[in-house]
């Protein structure tokens, strides 16, 4: 057994409550599986509307995962039997009518369809019998609390038996874990398994099998820096390439699978965005992919906890994690099991090299890289090299944006969502935006021009030219989509052409940011009060039932006023001229 399997399991079979916090692949999921299977194994046959056990993760991938884990376990029909609950591709209807026909001791799933299938929604009531429960399991227990879980989590446990056996398992435990423990446990009994560094005795959140590097780099450079270091890593198989955002993810996919420098690399790309199915698709492919294939998984931190891919001894982080917790469950996706693995770290030059110190202070060891790498890890080649083919490859990337309007739209919003992520960054005293060179990060988008958003506003952009492209005449690879853009073109400038200026310019939207929105709106406001006023004078006017003449005297005034105003006559003459009126 591993350190912490030796921990945890004789604590779960005294029927201990157990918070157990161990570093990424040391064990923990068969820390949980073999005491559940052992005393349900033990206890009398459970009816078949009740349940022994239940697991609880973030997402259905990890869900999937402890699934096979138990199905290795329990192929004899005598052992207890498991399902799992995490919605997606079922209705909740299908999921209870499975329930009947398996009778499952065991469910393993994502909170919100477990909490459904225990409670009941709608119309559709509960048929789970929970009396008889043994064991509750949160795995990746900070992860469900940070993701907005809690009150999903206290209804659930609400509706447990009190006495039961409860277990919290993580590589990194939060503030808010103390609370499920004030509410779910009774008396645990923590469990912290440590790794020591061999030679300096100091003590880490990482495995000791796992090698974690630093790259520091310009921000447009940071594309053709991962694709040096795939093509350098000659014995990597399977690499995990981490970025911030869905929409990044989605975008960089598209690039990637059309760059020549990546001929004959299966690429994929998973996030929390895509639909269920494809989702669970794209998962599989890749775990499954041969050992003797070299492989990409571009991801975001939904592929960060708990999973175990096999194979995986690469991981490269194009940008740190916003939860900086998440740092070390992204390295940990590899050097498993006393496997050895790899994880590198891009960084920008400047401010955000402090995150090294960052981490080390976390625990969490870190070494500087040089910049310089080439295809041959035994050659060092030239700064201008580099430079050079960073150009070339920027320069390719835009030829394929200028392919597909598509990827235009895709790349405008991913650097959207990109800028909004740094903004948002737990650490936002070392990430920073007016610490960022915007310029060169659309440049290394391969951006054709810079999206109008409330950030940019005031920021001044360096290093980055705008493409002239015509985007009247920027076409949609995909023909239907095309033919909708071409159609809609046309009917726009055939409704501003049956227009005047005048009512094109009233009624034109405004363009520009949300500032500049916000400031017509103002102004169109201003003009409807203004309006509102004079009919109510005009009212009162009417209402008074003045003389013509009195009412031309007063015109009269008026457009003295008005002259006096405009400078047109000075303050003697309007007097002088008032006073012969009067």
């Amino acid at each position: 057994m591993t350190p912490v399997q030796a921990s945890a399991i004789p604590l779960f079979m005294k029927n201990k409550d157990v918070v157990i916090e161990a570093v990424t692949g040391s064990g923990k999921t068969l820390s949980f599986v073999i005491p559940i299977i052992e005393k349900l194994t033990r206890k009398k046959r459970l009816a078949k509307n009740e349940i022994g056990a239940i697991v609880i993760t973030p997402t259905r991938e990890l869900a999937q995962q402890i699934s096979s884990v138990f199905s290795i376990f329990l192929k004899d029909p005598s052992l207890p039997k498991h399902a799992l609950i995490i919605g997606g591709t079922t209705t909740l209807h299908d999921d209870i009518a499975e329930f009947k026909e398996l009778g499952p001791d065991i469910l393993i799933g994502t909170p919100g369809r477990l909490r459904d299938l225990l409670i009941g929604k709608g119309s559709e009531k509960s048929v789970v019998n929970t009396k008889e429960l043994e064991i509750l399991v949160l795995d990746e227990a900070d992860r469900l609390l940070d993701m907005g879980f809690s009150q999903t989590l206290d209804n659930i446990i609400t509706h447990l038996p009190k006495q039961r056996r409860t277990g919290l398992f993580s590589a990194t435990m939060t503030d808010s874990i103390s609370e499920i423990v004030r509410v779910g446990l009774r008396n645990p009994v923590k469990v912290v398994v440590k790794v020591e560094d061999i030679i300096s005795k100091d003590e880490q959140r990482t495995p000791l099998t796992l090698d974690i590097g630093c790259i520091v780099c310009e921000p447009h450079q940071k594309l053709a820096q991962l694709i040096r270091i795939i093509n350098r890593e000659k014995t990597t198989k399977k690499c995990i390439v981490y970025y911030a955002t869905c929409a990044c993810v989605d975008y960089f996919y598209k690039i990637l699978t059309k760059l020549s420098q990546l001929k004959g690399i299966s690429i994929h790309s998973l996030h929390g965005k895509m639909d269920t199915k494809r989702r669970t698709a794209t998962y599989q492919s890749f775990i499954n992919l041969p050992t003797t294939s070299k492989a990409l998984l571009l991801c975001t931190d939904v592929a960060a906890r708990g999973l175990d891919m096999p194979d995986v001894d690469f991981i490269i982080q194009m940008d740190p994690p916003q939860d900086p917790k998440v740092f070390s469950h992204r390295c940990g996706r590899t050097a498993r099991a006393g496997k050895k693995g790899k994880a590198i770290l891009l960084l920008v030059k400047g401010r955000e090299e402090v995150y090294v110190d960052f981490l080390k202070i976390r625990k969490i060891p870190v070494r500087l890289l040089s910049y310089i790498l080439s295809d041959n890890s035994n050659t060092i080649v030239t700064q201008d090299t580099i430079d050079e083919e960073n150009d070339n490859l920027l320069k390719q990337v835009q030829d394929i944006v200028l392919a597909d309007r598509d990827l235009h739209d895709k790349g405008t919003k991913a650097f959207v969502s990109y800028v909004r992520f740094y903004t948002k960054h737990d650490a936002s005293y070392i990430f920073r935006l007016k610490d960022l060179d915007l310029g060169k990060v659309a440049k290394g988008y391969g951006l054709l021009r810079l999206p109008k958003m409330p950030e940019l506003k005031d920021y001044k952009i360096n290093d980055f030219e705008e493409n002239s492209v015509n985007m009247d005449e920027y076409k949609y690879a995909d023909k239907s989509r095309e033919k909708k853009r071409r159609q809609k073109l046309i009917e726009e400038k055939l409704r501003y052409a049956t227009q005047s200026d005048k009512i094109h310019k009233r009624r034109q939207l405004p363009k520009g940011s949300w500032s500049a929105k916000k400031l017509a709106k103002q102004r169109k406001a201003e003009r409807k009060f203004k309006k509102a006023k004079k009919k109510e004078f005009l009212k009162k006017r009417n209402a008074d039932d003045m003389i013509d003449d009195e009412w031309k005297e007063l015109q009269k005034i008026e457009r003295l006023a008005k002259k006096l105003k405009k400078g047109k006559i000075k303050k003697e003459e309007f007097e002088k001229r008032n006073n012969e009126l009067d």
